[in-house]
């Protein structure tokens, strides 16, 4: 009798998670479609006026000069022990030192790291890896290649592989989608977690189910789990779309000193120019956004959350909504005029924070702290004084 008993009881929460669910997909999928209709009257009106212009990309042969500056580190590869996958990373500074891991997001590789590559080689064991699909990592074909647990597998084999047994692991995009996972899932194996414009996995749940409208802001997250078309829509005009968002003046690096040269720019677009390269990239995307609902358990590890003010990417305000998923130590800075980019876009000010909060000067409490920092100089000195909200 007491089992029917807590079936009945559990029922309406049954219910609500699974109406939750189905209202998570009719909006996310509502968004692609709006979304892909745009893109395709976009691309129908610029193929009739420049049909060429339009339907025409370079595979690039060789890999530009940025990408093998012996001065960011020296390239090697492991081998993951889960997925038999061979792995490219970047890597500077002592491999005694502790190991500082840095995880990149879309549309990147290792050199998006290339600023705290070169900074925090002096104290710790740098490594920016190319994950997964990504880079001059080995990308396999299949969707399912691209699962939570197979991409976590690939961040503890890592660890393992690099001679470790924790890291600080900084991670950004979806870099810091994987980071906060893997400090959900082994926590004794992150020593400090550092987030770079990433929201907590449930509160980015919380975001598109609070405020539908929203969604709209991350459209393009919506819009990748379509097949086929956006690849295409990425490829057009020699990846446009690419160049616009790591370039563009309402989603691209704002700091004017440190905006991608065209030589910079094709260190991203070598790899992605490849066959079946931006496939790779997308099932993140694919594969990721169906992992919401995931069980979001707090984190517990001491962590930071540095927030670009001018990401419009990312639903507006999901740094703050972070908080009520933090257990343990955190502190939240938001940098002004700056891009989602923030690791490129202001890399004095975040090297700083990151300074900062490995050398235990920043004020972490089992509280949220959140600062608000200006710009940085380019010779990385703070403008203006830092203040508690």
């Amino acid at each position: 009798m007491s089992r029917y008993l807590m079936h009945l009881l559990l029922f309406p929460t049954r219910v609500s998670l699974c109406f939750l669910s189905l209202l998570y997909w009719i909006v996310v999928y509502g968004t692609a479609a709006i979304t892909a209709c745009l893109v395709l009257i976009r691309i129908i009106w610029n193929g009739f006026w420049d049909p060429y212009g339009t339907f025409h990309w370079t595979v690039r042969q060789r890999p530009p000069a940025c990408l093998r500056d012996p001065a960011l580190g020296k390239h090697a590869y492991l081998y993951g022990r889960s997925s038999g996958l061979r792995f490219h990373y970047v890597t500077k500074g002592d491999h005694r030192k502790p190991l500082m891991l840095f995880l990149h997001g879309f549309p990147e590789n290792w050199y998006s790291w290339r600023y705290q590559l070169v900074e925090f080689s002096r104290c710790y064991h740098t490594v920016a890896l190319d994950l997964r699909g990504c880079g001059n990592s080995d990308a396999p074909s299949q969707l399912e290649d691209y699962s939570l647990e197979k991409l976590l597998y690939d961040i503890r084999d890592t660890i393992d592989e690099l001679g470790h047994t924790s890291c600080i692991l900084v991670g950004h995009d979806w870099g810091g989608m994987l980071a906060w996972h893997f400090a959900l899932e082994r926590p004794d194996m992150v020593q400090r977690l550092v987030i770079m414009n990433a929201p907590h996995p449930a509160s980015w749940l919380d975001a598109v189910l609070r405020r539908p409208s929203q969604l709209l802001r991350s459209g393009h997250a919506c819009f990748f789990q379509l097949p086929f078309l956006p690849e295409i829509a990425l490829s057009l005009e020699d990846f446009k779309l690419v160049r616009s968002m790591l370039c563009g003046g309402r989603v691209g690096i704002r700091n004017r000193a440190r905006r991608l040269t065209e030589a910079q720019l094709e260190g991203y677009l070598y790899r992605l120019s490849q066959p079946g390269a931006l496939t790779a990239s997308l099932n993140y995307y694919r594969s990721l956004l169906s992992n919401t609902l995931y069980k979001h358990q707090d984190v517990a590890v001491t962590c930071m959350l540095i927030w670009g003010e001018e990401d419009n990417i990312l639903v507006e305000g999901m740094s703050g909504g972070t908080r009520p998923y933090v257990r343990g130590p955190v502190v939240v800075h938001t940098i002004p005029d700056c891009s989602h980019w923030v690791q490129q876009d202001q890399p004095e000010v975040v090297n700083n924070l990151l300074w900062d909060f490995l050398m235990d000067r920043d004020s972490i409490s089992n509280h949220t702290t959140h600062r608000l920092f200006s710009n940085a100089s380019a010779s990385g000195a703070l403008n203006g004084d830092s203040r508690n909200l």
